[in-house]
């Protein structure tokens, strides 16, 4: 089982890291996907794959390629000791709620009646829980963000 920590990142994977040091410990991918912001040039992506272990890693150009998030989608993933991949909507946000974690804002993102998929996200901790069907299908999460300075707080920089 590998542990989710919030703000930090999963095992010995933490935000911030470079891509040298990411592919150091990981591998190559099995994919990479680049993102273009076609209003910046500088604001490009990269989304590295990992399928058989079901993990993404993003890496974004105005961080100087620093990792900036991490989506998990496999049951081998724990969340403050839970294995939440799997469970039903409800199931999530109790756990969500005995935890703390703040405000949970729930937004639809599909039109499609058979398949409905929803995003609840918690701008306080980071977090993004992708559910489809009602049922939890990903745990997306980054580096803590501070409102003041409008930046990334990076893991071993909120002591400072």
């Amino acid at each position: 089982m590998k542990n989710i920590e919030l703000g930090k990142g999963v095992d010995n994977l933490q935000f911030g890291m470079t891509r040298e040091e990411f592919k150091a410990i990981m591998g190559e991918p099995d994919e990479i996907e680049v993102m273009e912001n076609e209003d910046m040039a500088e604001d490009t992506s990269e989304a590295w794959h990992y399928d058989e272990i079901e993990l993404s890693a993003s890496f974004d150009q105005m961080e100087d390629w620093r990792l900036t998030s991490l989506a998990v989608s496999s049951k081998e993933y724990t969340f403050e000791g839970v294995d939440l991949i799997g469970l039903s909507q409800q199931e999530v946000m109790d756990q969500i709620e005995m935890l703390g974690l703040g405000d949970v804002s729930i937004e639809e993102l599909s039109d499609d009646e058979d398949n409905s998929q929803q995003i609840a996200t918690l701008l306080d901790v980071s977090l993004n829980l992708w559910f489809d069907n009602g049922i939890l299908s990903e745990i997306q999460w980054g580096p803590y963000w501070d409102e003041e300075e409008e930046e990334l707080i990076w893991p071993g920089e909120e002591e400072e």
